[in-house]
């Protein structure tokens, strides 16, 4: 599956997190990394930018693994996920806390 290009969001601290924006479906390396699931679309279509809903923020060690619970797909696939967006980071510690970062600025659908 082709990237769609890459997407920035600002966290609560004002620190901007430069993601790559991939079709849902795709099937990632083993790889650590902060993935924000959003709906993508096109709101003006005389723009080629794309719009993006906030549907879930989460943090892995392994991209590979699925993105999350049943559960949590069933409430993707209610608020019409189609893209997942990922910043790549090493190491769980500064994942956390990228991750809380981007939970106190944005509102989504499938987080607690």
């Amino acid at each position: 599956m082709a990237k769609y290009g890459n997407i920035t969001f600002s966290g609560k601290s004002g620190e901007k997190y430069c993601f790559q924006a991939w079709p849902l479906g795709t099937r990632f390396k083993s790889l650590g990394a902060v993935y924000f699931v959003t709906k993508r679309a096109f709101k003006n279509r005389t723009y080629d930018r794309a719009c993006h809903e906030a549907v879930y923020i989460g943090q892995t060690g392994n991209l590979a693994d699925p993105f999350g619970t049943q559960s949590q797909l069933d409430c993707f696939e209610k608020h019409g996920a189609n893209c997942v967006c990922v910043f790549a980071v090493d190491t769980e510690e500064l994942r956390l806390a990228v991750e809380q970062d981007l939970l106190a600025a944005h509102s989504t659908s499938c987080n607690g």
